[in-house]
């Protein structure tokens, strides 16, 4: 039978992990820029840093640094994405198009990792990559299509969002160029 708490650093990771899920899902469904989610979201971004961080001290599958790892170092990286260009907002124009990526692909992520997690114990070892590995790439593509689906229109049209985010996009880009030329 297979244990799913190997140890203390298991039962931090996995209620980092809820915590993580549970607050994701919830800025998925929210309205974003308010208060609330920027207090949601640093909850959950604490909750995927201590989620990370016992992930690297986590062996009991591969014995070693395994694929589970390199997802790991992916969900750094979107995660890495999403929180930077926040902080860089004040430099960065397009900083809310690069936040919505990398939050977006930090929650698909989680979201994979929860099946890859779940998955593995239930099936034999040489289902791993047809069961396992195959039903998170599913959970890849469909967060590509949802974050593609629901990609903010505030990006492309001009908005209230445009002269806080510094974004001004293709139709902004034009209107701006048209005032210029009338000025003069």
């Amino acid at each position: 039978m297979n244990s799913i708490l190997h140890s203390s650093v298991s039962v931090v990771h996995l209620l980092a992990a809820l915590t993580a899920m549970l607050t994701g899902t919830y800025i998925l469904f929210t309205e974003k820029g308010t208060i609330k989610h920027r207090i949601i979201g640093r909850i959950y971004v604490a909750a995927m840093v201590v989620l990370l961080l016992t992930a690297f001290q986590i062996y009991f599958l591969f014995g070693r640094f395994g694929v589970i790892h390199w997802g790991a170092v992916g969900s750094v990286l979107a995660l890495t994405v999403g929180t930077a260009s926040v902080g860089l907002r004040q430099i960065v124009p397009s900083w809310l198009r690069w936040h919505y990526i990398g939050m977006g692909a930090s929650v698909t992520g989680l979201y994979a990792a929860f099946l890859v997690e779940s998955t593995y114990r239930f099936f034999p070892p040489s289902y791993f990559w047809w069961v396992t590995m195959g039903s998170a790439n599913a959970v890849f593509a469909v967060g590509a299509i949802l974050l593609y689906r629901y990609y903010p229109r505030t990006f492309i049209q001009k908005s209230r969002l445009t002269e806080s985010t510094g974004f001004i996009g293709p139709a902004g880009l034009l209107a701006r160029l048209n005032r210029q030329f009338v000025r003069k």
